[in-house]
């Protein structure tokens, strides 16, 4: 029976193919299956000067002028270095502030839960003595991620002399907190 059904099948498909006067079915859209939502043009695809229809070249036009990169931002004013100088070492030192005492729980934790079993009360409370550790030291990875932004914004500012100490020093304090 399955033998039958296969050349019933090819011979509907090739009188479907043959009623259209041989052209196979097309994959272009339709008059009316076109959405308005759907982008036509695609970036940095030139139409072709020679190709007629709907063809497009890869190559971009040889008069095609380059992007224009923007200039480089100003460096931060001073008044605005110094204010961000400010609230990072206030942020490290409240860091430092916290991480201290729930290192010391961390500790005091770790000592009771030793020898004990990892389902027990002791190992559970050095699993909340870490995670008051962390919470602690959660505000460290964007103090560390903005006093590296400030150092690369301030490179080339004139009044760098005057700062760049606080900086390496804030930088400093970010390694040895992120060290321990």
């Amino acid at each position: 029976m399955r033998l039958c059904l296969s050349p019933l099948i090819l011979a509907v498909v090739l009188a479907g193919c043959a009623s259209r006067g041989g052209e196979w079915p097309s994959l272009a859209p339709r008059a009316g299956e076109v959405s308005p939502m759907v982008p036509r043009n695609v970036p940095g695809l030139q139409p072709c000067a020679n190709a007629t229809g709907d063809a497009r070249c890869d190559a971009a036009p040889a008069s095609a002028a380059a992007p224009l990169m923007p200039p480089p931002a100003p460096p931060p004013a001073l008044a605005d270095v110094l204010a961000t100088l400010d609230r990072l070492e206030r942020v490290l030192t409240a860091v430092e502030q916290a991480a201290g005492p729930a290192r010391a729980a961390l500790q005091r934790a770790q000592a009771a839960a030793a020898g004990s079993s990892p389902d027990s009360a002791a190992a559970n409370g050095v699993v909340m003595a870490q995670a008051a550790l962390d919470s602690a030291l959660q505000p460290l990875q964007a103090a560390a991620f903005q006093v590296a932004a400030l150092d690369e914004a301030t490179a080339a500012s004139p009044d760098r002399a005057s700062y760049a100490g606080r900086i390496a020093a804030l930088a400093s304090r970010v390694a040895l907190l992120d060290d321990q």
